[in-house]
C-alpha cells in the first residue's frame, strides 16, 4: 500500500478505526473521515503508523460535505487510490411499534446515511479516479441486505441498495480501471452493536454462527485490505460475506 492514498469514511468508529490501522501498517496514507467525534479521529491519527494522514469532518448526508471532503483530499494529495464507504447508521423502527412521523424520519436518515451518502461520495471519487487512471472502491454492507431486518427495515433496504449500486458501478467503471467490491458482515464487536450484545440476546446472537461468536473488527479490516491489494481486479462486482456462516446464501 506504499504511495496509496486511502479515504475511509466513519474512520473513528469500530470497523473504520481498525481498518485505518491496518492500511497504515501496510504503508498507506489516509484521509480519516469522521462525522461528529473529532477527538476520537485525532486520537486515531496519533496512534497509527505514518505522519502524513489527515482528518476531515462532515455529515455525508450533506452533498456539500462530500464535495469538501473530496476537495480537501485532492488539494492535499492530488489523488485518491482507494475509497472505503464504511460510515453507516442503524436504528430500530419496527412497523407495529413506530409512529408514522418516526417511521419517516428513520427511513430518511438511514437511507441518506447508508446509501445516498456513499452514492454521492462514490460519484465524486470515481470521477477523480478516472482522471488519475483508476482505483478501488470498497463498500461496507451487511448480511441484513439478504436475510432481512424485521425491526430495522430501512437499514436492510439501504444495504441492499448499496449492494446493487456497487454491482451496477462495477460494470460502469471497469473500463476506467476502477474496481468495486462489497463486504457484507454480520454482527461485529463495535459500539454500534454493543447494545444488542447483552443478556439473553447476546447468547442468541452468538449462537447464530457455528463459531459461537460475532466478528472482530479486524476480520472485516482483513477483507478490506485484501480487496484493496493487487491482483483482485477480477473480483470486481463481488459481494464478500464475512458473517461466520451465520447466514449462508448461494
Amino acid at each position: 500500500m506504499k504511495d496509496k492514498i486511502v479515504l475511509i469514511t466513519g474512520a473513528s468508529g469500530g470497523i473504520g478505526s481498525v481498518t485505518a490501522a491496518q492500511f497504515a501498517e501496510k504503508g498507506a496514507t489516509l484521509i480519516l473521515h469522521y462525522n461528529s467525534n473529532r477527538a476520537k479521529a485525532e486520537e486515531l491519527q496519533s496512534k497509527i503508523n505514518g505522519n502524513d494522514h489527515i482528518i476531515v469532518g462532515g455529515d455525508l448526508r450533506n452533498s456539500e460535505s462530500a464535495l469538501q471532503l473530496v476537495k480537501s483530499a485532492i488539494d492535499k494529495f492530488g489523488k485518491i487510490d482507494i475509497l472505503i464507504n464504511n460510515a453507516g447508521l442503524y436504528a430500530e423502527h419496527p412497523i407495529d411499534k413506530t409512529d408514522f412521523t418516526a417511521w419517516q424520519e428513520n427511513w430518511r436518515k438511514i437511507v441518506e446515511t447508508n446509501l445516498i451518502g456513499p452514492a454521492n461520495l462514490t460519484y465524486l471519487v470515481a470521477n477523480e479516479m478516472i482522471k488519475t487512471g483508476g482505483g478501488k472502491i470498497i463498500n461496507i454492507s451487511s448480511r441484513g441486505a439478504f436475510r432481512g431486518e424485521p425491526t430495522a427495515p430501512a437499514y436492510g433496504a439501504s444495504k441492499a441498495g448499496l449492494n446493487a449500486m456497487g454491482q451496477s458501478l462495477a460494470k460502469a467503471l471497469a473500463p476506467h480501471e476502477i474496481f468495486i467490491y462489497t463486504i457484507a458482515p454480520g454482527f461485529v464487536e463495535t459500539a454500534m452493536a454493543r447494545p444488542h450484545l447483552t443478556g439473553e440476546k447476546k447468547k442468541e446472537i452468538m449462537n447464530q454462527s457455528p463459531l459461537g461468536r460475532v466478528a472482530k473488527p479486524e476480520e472485516i479490516a482483513n477483507a478490506a485490505v485484501f480487496l484493496a491489494s493487487e491482483r483482485t481486479d477480477f473480483l470486481t462486482g463481488g459481494i464478500i460475506d464475512v458473517n461466520g456462516a451465520s447466514y449462508l446464501r448461494s
